[in-house]
């Protein structure tokens, strides 16, 4: 009986327990599916960031092949700059961001600013006087790959064999997009048949020359970055960069001017102005840095694919330009190199 009793009284002692341990794995179980969820959603948002950020990278050569339709190339690329300070210099005055900056950092800013924007925003306008949007936005993408090879060849940087297959896969695009206008005017590609002269073809390899050249300098941009500078948060860097782009760039825009008749400016020309500015210049830099900061930086290389894609679609939607089977050949050969060489990158960080 009594043998009986203590184990009535022990099970009664560890009933409690036992509902506590079970109430306490229900809180972990639903703490971890709320942190599951959360993180979820950080991720989703992340790559809404990413994929903002790299749509509008794609959609600049659709802005300024409009903008170059109606303005000089020094004039369109520096009010497009001064689009952007607008909006970055009160930015920066509100997060009172200072601290001094020694001579290599503002010399490194400078020639950043010489490569990156301002010679990567002449070029590219006045390529695209000369070349189709689609195709400029296809030649600019194969940045990532270009970025390796002047890595390899002034940093010293052995790259793995993967970033080596990826700027051959780049190089095999460029090739098929610079081949378009000769099966175009040979009418070889399908219906694409555009009856364009022998000088018209000639014209869109040097837009598309020029645009590579404006490819180099934005691959210097991000060579370097990694010079050793004074430490300052990603919007003092982009606006003092871009302070400094305006300042080289203003004698040869004033020039422009004078003999531009801003009577004539057409609101298309303003709205791509603003949206050069704004979106281009400011917004892409935005969502980057936020999508970087909740992901790794190799899946957010993944992202840089959108920028062709998003360069041809947009030039096809908007422009109403003619794309050819070796525009889509060499968009699937660019795409590939940007995933091989970001992959290389993501190896090499493991």
């Amino acid at each position: 009986m009594k043998e009986c009793e203590n184990r009535v009284s022990a099970v009664a002692v560890a009933a409690p327990s036992v509902y506590a341990a079970r109430a306490a794995q229900k809180v972990a179980t639903g703490r971890a599916g709320a942190e599951y969820d959360a993180a979820r959603r950080k991720q989703w948002l992340a790559w809404m960031y990413l994929a903002l950020a790299m749509s509008i990278a794609g959609s600049a050569v659709v802005a300024g092949k409009l903008l170059v339709g109606s303005l000089p190339v020094f004039l369109a690329a520096e009010l497009g700059l001064g689009a952007g300070l607008l909006i970055m210099l009160p930015m920066l005055w509100l997060r009172k961001e200072g601290g001094a900056l020694d001579r290599r950092t503002h010399a490194t800013l400078a020639l950043q600013a010489l490569c990156g924007i301002a010679l990567y925003r002449v070029f590219t306008f006045e390529g695209l006087r000369f070349t189709s949007a689609a195709s400029a936005g296809l030649m600019s993408s194969a940045a990532p790959a270009v970025i390796g090879l002047l890595a390899w060849g002034l940093l010293r940087e052995r790259p793995p064999l993967r970033r080596i297959g990826g700027i051959a896969c780049v190089s095999l695009g460029l090739v098929a997009i610079n081949i378009s206008p000769f099966w175009a005017e040979q009418g070889l590609a399908g219906h694409a048949a555009t009856g364009q002269g022998a000088d018209a073809v000639w014209r869109s390899l040097l837009g598309n020359g020029l645009v590579l050249a404006a490819v180099l300098g934005e691959a210097a941009f991000s060579v370097l970055s990694k010079a050793r500078c004074c430490a300052m948060s990603p919007l003092r860097r982009t606006t003092l960069v871009s302070l400094y782009a305006f300042g080289m760039l203003l004698p040869v825009a004033l020039f422009d001017a004078q003999h531009y008749d801003f009577s004539g400016i057409s609101g298309m020309a303003l709205w791509c102005i603003a949206y050069y500015g704004v979106a281009v210049s400011y917004l892409s830099y935005v969502f980057w840095f936020k999508g970087i900061a909740l992901v790794p930086a190799s899946a957010a290389a993944a992202f840089t694919g959108l920028v062709p894609l998003s360069g041809v679609a947009l030039s096809w939607l908007i422009l109403g330009e003619q794309i050819l089977w070796t525009h889509l050949a060499g968009l699937a050969c660019v795409s590939a190199g940007i995933w091989l060489s970001c992959g290389a990158k993501a190896a090499s960080a493991r």
